[in-house]
């Protein structure tokens, strides 16, 4: 039987729209999460999907979301005496999940508020919901690996490190513990990385709390890591939203402020969701959305 030529042209121009289209991935990013102490006892009253309810829409319509989980799931680890210690029951990581959440980072100065038992704690409860992480391991080499996954037909790698000491702990390599920042090998880890997949997304533990602005040895790392070959850089532990910049074919996100948090004064309470349109060429697009905590909670911030 013969198709009309019609007929072929149409499927002709449909099968080369088809593969000219590249491959897009929504990514949402947020800050520090902490789900300990005040945001607790708000979830005990109110259940664990309270502190997310408010921006669920839009963590849950990206096709990968990711965030900071800034305390330890544990019920039997001890945490430790120091002056801020996270310890949060692994239940409250449902809250995580129903939200949309793929991915956490633990490469931060709190995953090991309850000791290493704690934070293999943290890891297991995430697993069982199958959150993913990245930035923590059984030991150095775990910790400090990539994590590769595939979406929408994109490959994508994060790295997670903190340059923010672990207090209590003494690093060992051999033990279960978090990534810790080195500036001389990071640039060839996202090099690596970016071998193995189309995008590489760096999170960073970093910077001065409470600080308006990063500090100039921060736009210098981050920078070099987008050379490196990372499409976006994403900062944590200023508690307040800082800088999102354009660099090259990438974006760095200086800090995101806290998102969910017990937090008390006004400057801890701002906080950035970043939206991000991924692709092989970079960042196609991105926005910033303000938040606002209120009880514990991060809402939409009311306009000026």
């Amino acid at each position: 039987m013969l198709i009309p030529s019609v007929v072929i042209l149409v499927v002709a121009l449909l099968g080369a729209t088809a593969a000219a289209a590249e491959p897009s991935v929504t990514l949402v990013a947020v800050g520090d999460i902490m789900l300990a102490r005040g945001v607790a006892q708000a979830i005990e009253q109110e259940g664990a999907d309270y502190p997310f309810l408010a921006m669920a829409e839009i963590t849950r319509a990206a096709d990968l979301t990711v965030g900071n989980l800034e305390c330890a799931l544990s019920r039997d680890a001890t945490a430790l005496v120091k002056r801020y210690s996270f310890k949060a029951d692994p239940a409250s990581a449902d809250g995580l999940k129903n939200a949309g959440f793929d991915v956490v980072s633990l490469a931060n100065n709190h995953s090991l508020d309850c000791g290493r038992a704690g934070l293999l704690d943290t890891r297991e409860a995430l697993a069982r919901r199958g959150l993913l992480c990245v930035g923590a391991g059984k030991d150095a080499p775990a910790a400090k690996a990539p994590l590769i996954l595939e979406r929408n037909g994109l490959r994508i790698a994060f790295l997670a490190w903190t340059a923010v000491q672990c207090e209590g702990v003494i690093y060992r390599e051999d033990a279960p513990g978090v990534a810790v920042f080195d500036p001389d090998r990071a640039a060839a880890a996202v090099r690596a990385a970016r071998k193995r997949a189309d995008v590489v997304i760096v999170l960073l533990h970093w910077g001065l709390e409470y600080t308006k602005e990063p500090l100039e040895v921060q736009r210098s790392i981050a920078h070099g890591l987008i050379d490196a070959g990372a499409t976006v850089v994403i900062g944590a532990h200023a508690h307040t939203p800082q800088q999102v910049e354009r660099y090259h074919r990438g974006v760095i996100a200086y800090s995101l402020g806290n998102f969910v948090f017990d937090a008390l004064s006004d400057r801890a309470r701002s906080g950035l969701i970043l939206r991000c349109q991924l692709g092989p060429g970079g960042v196609a697009r991105v926005e910033t959305i303000p938040t606002t905590i209120t009880r514990c909670r991060p809402e939409p911030t009311a306009p000026q």
